[in-house]
């Protein structure tokens, strides 16, 4: 037989390959097959690009019949994963015959194309675009009426006060529709969303099995080149035959075949992850693109809410307007009388009365009697207006029953934001904790993406706890408030978003770890929140903003002034009084510090911010007793605040209770195991024991490194010089 070089029989076999794939298809596993049917897609979509729609048909085809053969040969092998890609490839048929068809059905629509569609979008009630909205529906303080709108010259359209029980009707109406659409969308979005998860679970899998399978082949090519050149020097010593050198050259072959087959296989499914990976980042965009209109409906909803409280003053106003009127009826109703009274006295009298005299009284009786009836007419208008509030009251209680139902749907649908938030943080984790060739730039980008969902949850949620103070603080200063509308603003606080200790770990980030405090959101005074939208903001809302950037800036003094001039306008914002004490001790002016933050305490005894930071300004001032005491205020609003048991442990140090400062230390670790501050001044107790106990010292001096700790010459040089004691 004669003999081929190694390398003319691995480019025939990979030909042979190349040219017949059903001969290697017989052969592949499940996997093989769903890879072949994966890479035709490529080629179908670039052929959809170039405009052979006819080609790319004919492929899509080919790869529906490679999954529907392989899942019925193979029924257990990822089900879930064939059957998202069988739909995927049904979706793209029907897209490339819709293109195919198109010619024909833009040719029938042009003669319709004059005629507005009946489905078009109308601008609708307070800034809502309603699907098929018959007419546009007018906002709250308009003057048109809904049916008026084409006419302004009608009877109805001049000069008429609408009801504020239909616009309300109509705005529920479009409300409903819309807050529908969102549902249908969130439906969808989560359909995708877990769709494109175990694509991407597929493909990480698929990634991990060819490389190691990759490596796997290089070792065995590796190791036939070694035992064929040994054979070689064999068959030139004649103690080897030429039949076995051929032989482990075709298996050297066989396997770089394999090798090339598996660099195809990791080249597709890291094709497929990246695709996966965009997909994932559109799922999210578009369930934030869901999250910013739920928002929007919910500052509609609340504008309504003003405006029925502006409506329900306007009633009061009424009420009393024709109280007053009633008691002015009454005081002319007796000058009437007593007029009547003088009349027959005088007609009784033996002498006649004057003429002049009887002019005036004449005079005077016609004056009141129009006054009697211009009051009369009055508070029949008044009882008219009134029956017509208490009408419209009755509705808008209808309405805000209705409104707390779509409040709770719209807590069903942030509870699931919320899980959807932690799954995506745990994946995040156990991506950061996985070795490092498998982190790629495209996930690493996830990564990112994901901290800034979370980011954007959290100072939603504080800009939400800002405005429900602000609400209740307005609504106290109005009389006869009801205290049901108080409970209810109230409820706007549940279903919010709340991170554990281990998902916190992930936002190392100074700014950030002050936004989520130590027991879930906490109001912040470095967080960097965007304005809002709506240009009518309260004057000492925008004072607070500009005082939260001055101070993330560093700028503590210009937040300062910000914070002063926001108390001037409202001497009782414990925000504001929060932040000048914070502001003050970084520039470390304590006096003043102090004296805002007890301030503060005073006006909000339960202001857990407050506490903590009055005890962090006489910590650093050394008032041991006294930011002892503030501490414990603190931890008793909140016991899983783990800064402030940290504080109290440095406290016991001072004051030498070493078995105090030991049970602080530990207990701020059992609240955040990351805590490596903790680690570190516990280290440093256990070196100063008396006797030391070297061990746990350097154990918790680890364990602080580990967790970021920047490390401490002296505290090594003292551990190392009792390990050298020891020996």
């Amino acid at each position: 037989m004669k003999f081929l070089p190694p390398v003319l029989l691995a480019a025939a076999a990979f030909m042979q390959a190349v040219v017949a794939p059903a001969q290697v298809i017989g052969t592949d596993d499940a996997a093989d097959q769903f890879f072949r049917g994966f890479v035709l897609k490529k080629d179908a979509e670039t052929m959809e690009q170039e405009g052979n729609f006819q080609g790319a048909l004919s492929i899509y085809q080919q790869m529906r019949q490679i999954f529907e053969n392989l899942a019925k040969s193979n029924p257990e092998w990822q089900p879930g994963m064939l059957g998202n890609r069988r739909a995927l490839t049904d979706q793209a048929i029907a897209r490339v015959q819709a293109k195919l068809a198109q010619p024909a059905q833009v040719a029938a629509a042009a003669p319709a194309s004059a005629q507005p569609a009946s489905g078009a979008s109308l601008p609708g009630v307070f800034g809502l675009t309603m699907p098929g909205a018959p007419t546009p529906v007018p906002a709250p303080g308009q003057t048109a009426q809904p049916g008026t709108a084409a006419n302004p010259s009608s009877p109805a359209a001049v000069g008429s006060m609408p009801s504020l029980a239909d616009v309300l009707s109509q705005w529920e109406s479009a409300y409903r529709q819309r807050m529908t659409a969102l549902e249908s969308q969130n439906s969808i979005m989560q359909g995708d969303l877990v769709k494109w998860q175990q694509w991407y679970q597929w493909a990480s899998g698929e990634i991990t099995t060819s490389r190691e399978k990759q490596q796997k082949l290089e070792s065995d090519i590796q190791t036939k080149s070694e035992a064929i050149a040994a054979m070689k020097m064999e068959v030139a010593a004649g103690r080897a035959t030429q039949k076995q050198l051929d032989e482990l050259t075709r298996e050297k072959i066989s396997i770089e075949v394999e090798y090339k087959k598996a660099v195809q296989r990791q080249s597709a499914a890291e094709t497929a992850a990246k695709e996966a990976s965009q997909k994932l980042a559109e799922a999210a965009e578009r369930i934030n693109t869901v999250e910013m209109e739920r928002n929007k409906v919910l500052a509609e909803r609340d504008a309504a809410i003003k405006d029925r409280d502006a409506k329900a003053a306007e009633l009061a106003e009424s009420s009393k307007k024709a109280a007053t009127t009633v008691r002015e009826r009454d005081a002319l109703s007796a000058q009437v009388l007593g007029m009547k009274t003088e009349l027959e006295a005088l007609r009784t009298r033996a002498q006649p009365p004057k003429a002049e005299e009887m002019k005036k009284l004449l005079a005077e009786n016609e004056r009141l009697k129009k006054d009697l009836d211009s009051a009369q007419q009055q508070i029949v208008t008044l009882k008219s207006d009134a029956v017509r509030k208490d009408q419209e009251i009755a509705t808008l209680r209808a309405q805000v029953t209705s409104l707390q139902g779509e409040i709770a749907t719209l807590r069903q649908q942030s509870s699931a934001y919320q899980t959807q938030v932690a799954d995506l943080t745990l994946q995040l984790k156990q991506l950061q904790e996985a070795k490092p060739g498998v982190l790629t730039p495209e996930m690493a980008r996830e990564n990112t993406m994901l901290r800034e969902i979370i980011m954007r949850q959290l100072r939603s949620q504080y800009r939400q706890q800002q405005a429900k103070d602000l609400v209740i603080a307005e609504l106290k200063k109005m009389e006869g408030v009801s205290s049901k509308l108080l409970e209810q603003v109230e409820e706007l606080k549940k279903g919010r978003l709340s991170l554990t200790p281990e998902e916190e770990k992930l936002f190392t980030d100074p700014s950030v770890r002050e936004l989520l405090g130590s027991n879930g959101i906490q109001g912040t005074l470095i967080a960097r929140v965007s304005k809002p939208a709506d240009n009518t903001m309260n004057p000492v809302t925008a004072l607070l903003e500009k005082a939260s950037e001055a101070f993330a800036a560093r700028r503590f003094g210009d937040a300062a002034a910000f914070y002063e001039d926001a108390l001037r306008a409202e001497p009782k914002n414990t925000t504001a009084l929060v932040g000048l004490g914070y502001a003050r001790e970084r520039e470390q002016k304590y006096a003043e510090a102090e004296a805002a933050l007890k301030k503060c305490l005073a006006f909000e005894p339960e202001n857990e911010t407050a506490a903590f930071h009055l005890g962090v300004t006489f910590f650093k001032q050394e008032f041991w007793t006294d930011a002892m005491s503030s501490f414990e205020k603190c931890l008793t609003i909140n016991p899983k605040n783990a800064r402030g048991r940290h504080y109290l442990g440095i406290i016991a140090t001072k004051q030498g209770n070493m078995e105090r400062a030991e049970r602080e230390f530990k207990t701020a670790l059992a609240i955040d195991p990351a805590y490596g501050e903790a680690h570190f001044n516990l280290a440093v107790l256990y070196a100063t024991w008396d006797p030391p106990q070297w061990d746990k010292a350097r154990a918790e001096y680890e364990e602080a490194i580990k967790k970021g700790v920047t490390p401490d010459e002296n505290l090594e040089k003292l551990l190392k010089g009792s390990a050298v004691s020891a020996r």
